[in-house]
């Protein structure tokens, strides 16, 4: 095993050079004494640069300059880490392996970013103003405190810093993860979405410090000027900038939350179909509901639009750098439907009250699933690569509805923790449990699965003056393993250029033709991919040898049966298997030809390296939902909500009034 671990191949198929791993190290460790060194001096009174900023950005954004501008470095750091992400998920889809973290160019903008995301936390926790400390601000050294989304947002890039070298010994014993559903992937994405709930938590604190001080006519030592405009009367201006700056955060989150599917928007997921609608039911409902329920109307409307800007200039940032420019989905028909819930179930109130909560969540959730749902269905067959089929309408519907009901449900708690306003613990935790435990559910059904018991008899007709590409012909046995569908189609990838979706169109002999020609020479892999229902899985067209892999001078046979060719497989993962004019080949798992750079390792290794990144992750899942739960009941310590610690927008303000008569 320390041959593994120590083994350096270019590109590898198992972990980084380590003197790249080196630098890394070098970097982080010395950036994060650097930003401790300018917390300290800003306690002492000095690092004016950082004073001015935060004055600067809090006179811009109207909040103090501790929770203004961590929040503006974090947001710039996110962004380029999402641009950097999207950029580097179509670099190994086009390009294959990398050399490091270092050798990537797409990597750059992720480690900035999830550093200044780091950093962003630190300072807010050592900026802080202690005039201005809340019931819910956590211990932050030096007998002082600081905000709790400031410790969210640290903590949360932290995990995230050491994530980068989990993944890179994750990578050196079980090899290559050649998709974006691996365990250590998923700690990257879960606590990129962390960190945006710790930047919402500081707004909410900023806010009710602002609040507090405008109301008792004290301004800050470095915001006074950002409090001026409130003093001076100018509420409705600060009310709706505040609002939009919710509602942009929220849609911040909401491409977090999507990113989960990008495997999808690409064309080249390794899980069942019915995955998409429900995480996107789920995000949304959560999200969406959130906005509605923290920020008022026209907040969901607002999120979906935040998100369509920043999504879509990943995107489009993503096509610039030379790789397939990934589509993305549409949110509008769920924002509208919490909003005309919201206007339906809330009357007058501009956000929920705390009895009406979790049944505001629910409602909203499923109504919205049903919109997204019906939207996304029509959107898919028009931007998709894999467009939605009725083959993904008894299951997939049932369980979008689930997703939202549980994402919604969950998301009005959330906007009402930061309210302040939680409804009473019993119904709380009841409503966490159960949307929790439906969540839950929805996954265990989605990831259910069969290979396909099938062959394929394919042949490759050339293309007259092409360099290696060919339409595939395949007729399948039996035939009604693909009578219905959720997608049938050729994926050429990795080829140097963009990744190729040819579907098979159904001829009237009833066999299928590719709907274009697929490449299959060079360093093209190409593959013919069922997913009918719970039957998931392809037949490997062409695969070129890796010389990073073991048997890679040897050749697999042009017809096979599953079990030959995954004895074949395992004794040389990176063998040739050659595009012959005609073979009969049997289905396989896609995580044999997709993720053939995969080691074999002993049973136990592989739960005790999963055990270890899902107990991080549900460690920091259990630190989230305290922490969320004790911001939601701070108002409570004090015997109610006082009208100096009031969350701003309007609709929080008619809340706040409430609750203090």
């Amino acid at each position: 095993m320390a041959e593994a671990f120590f083994a350096q191949a270019a590109p590898s198929a198992g972990g980084a050079p380590l003197d790249q791993l080196a630098v890394l190290a070098a970097v982080y460790w010395g950036g994060s004494a650097a930003v401790i060194a300018t917390c300290v001096r800003y306690r002492r009174g000095k690092a004016r640069p950082l004073r001015v900023a935060g004055r600067v950005v809090g006179r811009l954004f109207g909040l103090p300059g501790w929770s203004a501008l961590p929040v503006a470095i974090a947001t710039v750091g996110l962004l380029a880490a999402m641009w950097g992400g999207m950029w580097d998920i179509g670099y190994h889809i086009d390009q294959g392996r990398d050399t490091g973290p270092l050798g990537n160019p797409a990597h750059y903008p992720m480690l900035f970013g999830i550093f200044a995301a780091f950093a962003a936390g630190v300072l807010a926790l050592g900026t802080a103003d202690q005039r201005d400390r809340g019931p819910a601000w956590v211990l932050a050294g030096g007998g002082r405190r600081g905000p709790l989304g400031g410790a969210l947002l640290a903590a949360a890039m932290l995990f995230a810093l050491a994530a980068l070298s989990l993944d890179d010994v994750w990578h050196r014993i079980y090899g290559q993860d050649v998709t974006l559903w691996s365990p250590t992937h998923f700690v990257f994405l879960f606590f990129g979405v962390l960190s945006v709930v710790g930047m919402l938590v500081l707004v909410q604190e900023g806010a009710e410090a602002r609040a507090k001080r405008a109301s008792a006519g004290v301004a800050g030592r470095d915001e006074s000027r950002a409090v001026a405009p409130t003093l001076a009367g100018a509420r409705r201006w600060a009310r709706w900038f505040g609002a939009a700056q919710r509602a942009t955060l929220l849609g911040g989150l909401l491409c977090g939350l999507e990113l989960f599917l990008a495997e999808y928007d690409y064309g080249v997921p390794l899980y069942r179909q019915v995955w998409q609608p429900l995480v996107l039911a789920l995000a949304a409902a959560f999200v969406l509901v959130a906005a509605r329920a923290w920020v008022g109307r026209g907040a969901a409307l607002g999120a979906a639009t935040a998100y369509v800007a920043v999504r879509g200039s990943a995107s489009l940032f993503a096509g610039a750098m030379g790789v397939h420019t990934p589509t993305l989905p549409l949110f509008f028909a769920e924002a509208l439907a919490v909003e005309v819930v919201g206007s339906l179930l809330l009357s007058r109130r501009a956000v929920p009250a705390p009895t009406r909560t979790v049944g505001f969540g629910a409602v909203a959730g499923v109504v919205s699933a049903a919109a997204g749902f019906a939207a996304g269905y029509g959107w898919s067959r028009v931007a998709m690569p894999l467009p939605w089929t009725t083959a993904l309408l008894p299951e997939g519907f049932l369980l979008a509805l689930l997703g939202g009901c549980a994402g919604g449900v969950l998301g009005a708690l959330f906007a009402a923790s930061l309210r302040g306003a939680l409804p009473r613990p019993a119904l709380a935790r009841a409503g966490f449990a159960g949307a929790a435990a439906l969540a839950v559910g929805a996954c265990v059904a989605a990831s259910l699965r069969t290979v396909p018991d099938a062959v394929a008899r394919v042949e490759l007709r050339p293309v007259a003056g092409s360099s290696g590409e060919a339409y595939v012909v395949a007729r399948l046995s039996p035939a009604a393993i693909a009578a219905q569908p959720n997608w049938l189609y050729v994926l050429a990838w990795q080829g140097r250029r963009d990744r190729v979706v040819a579907p098979m169109a159904r001829a009237a002999d009833g066999s299928y033709r590719s709907t274009s020609p697929v490449p299959l020479a060079g360093t093209w892999k190409a593959a013919l991919r069922l997913n009918a229902g719970r039957v998931r899985g392809a037949v490997p067209l062409r695969l070129p040898a890796d010389a990073g892999l073991d048997g890679s001078r040897r050749s697999l046979p042009v017809s096979f049966t599953r079990s030959q060719l995954e004895r074949a497989m395992r004794d040389a993962a990176g063998a040739a298997l050659p595009a012959a004019p005609v073979f009969t080949r049997a289905f396989v798992g896609d995580e044999w030809i997709f993720l053939r750079e995969a080691r074999g390792v002993p049973p136990w290794l592989w739960q005790a390296g999963l055990a270890t990144v899902l107990g991080a992750w549900a460690a920091m899942a259990l630190a989230l939902a305290l922490s969320l739960g004790r911001l939601g009941r701070r108002f409570e310590a004090r015997g109610g909500m006082s009208s100096g610690a009031r969350p701003a927008g309007r609709g929080q303000l008619r809340h706040a009034a409430a609750q203090a008569t």
